[in-house]
């Protein structure tokens, strides 16, 4: 058995290692890129304020959420 990888063969690992290098910092690049355009903020509401319930609910975060919700409207 020879001690030398086939060359056909060590051209094509160093292709894929190339392009799943590429593949890797692209979704990088993406991620950050998207993260930019967002400022930081994942979500810009309370996900209290998107349940259906939110209105009933008896939970302090959602109690908190409408009291933010409420001081924030002019009387």
């Amino acid at each position: 058995m020879p001690d030398e990888i086939n060359p056909d063969r060590r051209q094509l690992l160093l292709r894929v290692g190339r392009y799943a290098l590429l593949g890797g910092l692209s979704v990088l690049t993406l991620n950050l890129l998207r993260r930019a355009n967002n400022l930081g903020c994942v979500q810009l509401t309370s996900p209290c304020q998107t349940c259906g319930l939110f209105n009933h609910c008896e939970l302090s975060k959602a109690e908190a959420a409408r009291q933010e919700e409420t001081e924030g409207e002019p009387t």
